[in-house]
C-alpha cells in the first residue's frame, strides 16, 4: 500500500545510511560551517517525502511547479543542442566504410533515431508526470539495492563520456590557441609520446577544463537558455564548414565516391553489416593523436548512440511545465539528426574534391583553414572552433555532467547536489579516467563503452513495462523516498528478484558477442560464433525486448500485491503546498538581503 501519511523528513523510517545522523533544522543547513560560510551539506528545502533531510535535497526531490520551467521550445533547443555534434556529423563513415552506401547507412539513422525517439519519449512521459530524477525511478521497479546498481552503471559511463568530450574540447581549444598565436604549437613538449598527449595540448586541455567549470554551475532552471544558445551558434558552425567545403569543390557532389558508389557488401554480409559495424577512431590534422571516436554506424549502434538517455531521460523531462511539453522529442529527434548527418554525408562527399580525400571530420577541415596560412583563413578557423568549443559544452552538459550529477546525488544526497555532482563528475572524468589516454590508445575500452547498451537496454525496458504495463502508471512517489515503504520488496535485499532476473535474462546471451566485440577492436580473434557475434550485432534490440517480456511475465505469475495500486499518489498537493511555503521564504530573504546579479543567475 501506499505510504500517504509519511510525514516531511519524520524521523521514523530512515534509511540505515542515514539513520544515525541527526536531522538539520528545516531552511537551514547543517552546523558544519567555515569562515567563509561554506557548507558542506548542501542547501535544504522542506522535502516533501524523504524520510530524513540525508535521504535527499531541494534537487533531488520531485520538482515543484515554481520550478518547472521547461516548454516544448526547451526540449527542442535541448536536442539542437545534442545533435550538432561532431561525431553525430560522422555517424555514417563506419557504415559506408564496411561495404553499404550512403542511402542506407542514412536508413539506418533514421531507423535507429525514429526508435529512440519513441523510446525516449515514452520515458521521458514519467519523469513530466511525477517530476522524480531517475535514480528515484529506478527503485520502483527494481527495489532499493540493485537500483544504486543501475544507477552506478549510469554513472559512470557518464563520467567517462564526460572526460572524453572534455579532451575533444580541449583539442578544439588547441586548435583555437594555434590560430591566434602560431607559436603555440611550437610550444616543447616534455611529456612522454605514448601519453596521448602533449605539453601544449594539456594546456589548452586545462584550460577548457577551467572554461567549462561556470557553465556546469549554471542551474537546471536555467540551463536550457543555454542550450537555445548553442542550437543557434552550432548549426552556423557546421554549415560554413558544409558551404565552403562545396564551394571549394566546384558546389557539386556528383562526382564523389561517397554518393556515387554503391555497395561493397551483398546477401547476408549487407544485412548484417547494417545491423553492426566497428567503432572507428579519427585523428586531427596535425598529428596521429586520436581526436574523436565515430560512433558505430549501424542500427544497433544508432540505438546504442542514445541508449543511455533513453534510459536516463526522466532527468531532464522532470523539468517539463506539463507532461506533454516533452512529446515534441519522437518528431525532434529523428528529424534533426537525419539532417546533421545527412550534411556529415555531402560535406565527405565535396572534401573528396575539395582536398583530394574523403573527409569525415569536421575539424580536421577547419585544420585546412589554418593551415592555409592566410589571415582569413586562420580568423575562420578561430571563430570555427569557438563554435565547436560551445558545441562541446552543451553536450558535456545536456548528455554527461547533468545525468552523472543526478546519479552521484542519489548516494549522497546530503552532500551533493545537482552543481556538486557536476563538478565531482567534471573533476573524476577528466583527471583521474586519463581521457586523453584512453582517446589515444583505449581502443578496447572504447569498444567496451560502445558496447555497454546490452546493459541499458533491459534497465530500460524494465522501467517502461513496470510503470506503463505492470502498474499501469498507479505508482506512489511517497514510497519512492521511503526506503522501507512498499518498494523495498525484501525486508533482507531491497530488492526485486523479478527485475534482476529479467535484467540477467537481457544481457547476458549477447556477452560473448560483447567481448568479440573488444578483443576484434584490440585486432585479435575469439572463437565466438557468428551466432553470438550476430545477436551481439541486435543486442540493445534483443536486450530490451527479451528484458521486457520476461519482466511482465514475472510479474504476471508472481506478482507483488503488497506495491500494487488501483490509483497514483503523485503527492502533488503536497508538493506544492511546500513549494509555496519555501518560495515565501525566498521572496522573504530577498527583500532582506537583495541578492546580486552573479547570485541570481546562479541560483535555482
Amino acid at each position: 500500500m501506499a505510504s500517504q501519511d509519511i510525514k516531511p523528513f519524520s524521523t521514523e523510517k530512515a534509511s540505515p545510511a542515514s539513520s544515525n545522523i541527526e536531522p538539520a533544522e528545516t531552511g537551514h543547513v547543517s552546523n558544519t560551517r567555515s569562515r567563509y560560510r561554506f557548507n558542506l551539506a548542501v542547501r535544504q528545502e522542506e522535502s516533501s517525502f524523504a524520510a530524513t533531510k540525508n535521504a535527499s535535497n531541494a534537487d533531488f526531490d520531485p520538482i515543484p511547479p515554481s520550478k518547472r520551467t521547461w516548454n516544448w521550445g526547451a526540449y527542442v533547443a535541448y536536442w539542437m543542442a545534442d545533435a550538432w555534434a561532431v561525431s553525430n556529423w560522422e555517424v555514417a563513415s563506419s557504415m559506408i566504410a564496411v561495404g553499404l552506401d550512403w542511402r542506407m547507412a542514412i536508413g539506418a539513422c533514421v531507423l535507429g533515431n525514429t526508435i529512440m525517439g519513441l523510446v525516449i519519449t515514452i520515458n521521458g512521459r514519467m519523469g513530466a508526470t511525477l517530476h522524480t530524477p531517475f535514480p528515484v525511478l529506478a527503485r520502483m521497479p527494481f527495489g532499493y539495492y540493485f537500483s544504486y546498481f543501475v544507477v552506478l552503471s549510469r554513472c559512470v559511463l557518464a563520467i567517462v563520456w564526460l572526460g572524453v568530450q572534455t579532451t575533444t574540447g580541449g583539442q578544439c581549444m588547441e586548435v583555437l590557441l594555434t590560430c591566434i598565436w602560431p607559436s603555440f604549437a611550437n610550444i616543447p613538449n616534455h611529456i612522454p609520446d605514448g601519453e596521448g598527449i602533449t605539453t601544449a595540448g594539456m594546456c589548452a586541455f586545462l584550460l577548457y577544463f577551467l572554461l567549462q567549470i561556470p557553465f556546469l554551475c549554471i542551474p537546471y532552471t536555467k540551463v536550457q537558455y543555454f542550450f537555445a544558445f548553442k542550437s543557434v551558434i552550432a548549426p552556423i558552425v557546421f554549415l560554413a564548414v558544409f558551404g565552403d567545403t562545396l564551394r571549394r569543390a566546384g558546389g557539386t557532389i556528383a562526382g564523389s565516391s561517397v554518393v556515387t558508389g554503391g555497395p561493397k557488401a551483398f546477401g547476408s554480409a549487407l544485412t548484417w553489416a547494417f545491423f553492426a559495424s566497428t567503432p572507428r577512431l579519427t585523428t586531427n590534422f596535425t598529428d596521429d593523436r586520436v581526436l574523436t571516436c565515430s560512433p558505430r554506424a549501424d542500427l544497433n549502434g544508432v540505438l546504442g548512440n542514445y541508449a543511455t538517455l533513453g534510459l536516463n531521460i526522466a532527468d531532464f523531462s522532470r523539468y517539463a511545465n506539463k507532461p506533454s511539453a516533452q512529446n515534441v522529442q519522437a518528431i525532434v529527434i529523428p528529424i534533426i539528426f537525419t539532417i546533421v548527418g545527412l550534411l556529415g554525408i555531402f560535406t565527405a562527399a565535396a572534401a573528396e574534391s575539395a582536398y583530394g580525400t574523403v573527409e569525415w571530420n569536421p575539424i580536421t577541415i577547419i585544420g585546412y583553414w589554418e593551415k592555409s596560412g592566410t589571415h582569413g583563413g586562420r580568423a575562420a578557423a578561430a571563430f570555427a572552433a569557438i563554435g565547436l568549443i560551445i558545441v562541446t559544452l552543451g553536450i558535456n552538459i545536456s548528455a554527461n555532467s547533468i545525468s552523472a550529477a543526478n546519479d552521484l546525488m542519489s548516494f549522497y544526497p546530503k552532500y551533493i547536489n545537482i552543481c556538486r555532482g557536476q563538478l565531482l563528475a567534471a573533476f573524476i572524468g577528466s583527471w583521474a579516467f586519463v581521457p586523453w589516454k584512453i582517446l589515444a590508445s583505449a581502443a578496447k575500452f572504447l569498444a567496451f563503452l560502445g558496447g555497454y547498451t546490452i546493459f541499458l537496454g533491459p534497465m530500460t525496458s524494465i522501467l517502461i513495462t513496470d510503470y506503463y504495463i505492470v502498474r499501469r502508471t498507479n505508482v506512489s512517489v511517497p514510497d519512492m523516498y521511503n526506503f522501507h515503504g512498499m518498494y523495498r520488496y525484501s525486508p533482507k535485499f531491497a530488492s526485486n528478484w523479478r527485475a534482476v532476473v529479467a535484467f540477467f535474462i537481457g544481457c547476458v546471451p549477447p556477452l560473448p558477442g560483447f567481448v568479440n566485440n573488444i578483443v576484434v577492436a584490440g585486432k585479435q580473434t575469439t572463437g565466438v560464433s557468428i551466432g553470438g557475434q550476430h545477436l551481439f550485432a541486435i543486442g540493445y534490440i534483443y536486450s530490451f525486448f527479451a528484458a521486457g517480456i520476461f519482466y511482465w511475465a514475472f510479474n504476471r505469475f508472481f506478482p507483488h500485491l503488497e506495491s500494487k495500486m488501483d490509483h497514483p499518489d503523485t503527492g502533488e498537493d503536497i508538493i506544492a503546498a511546500n513549494d509555496a511555503k519555501n518560495v515565501n521564504m525566498r521572496r522573504a530573504s530577498y527583500a532582506e538581503h537583495k541578492p546580486s546579479i552573479v547570485t541570481r543567475a546562479f541560483e535555482v
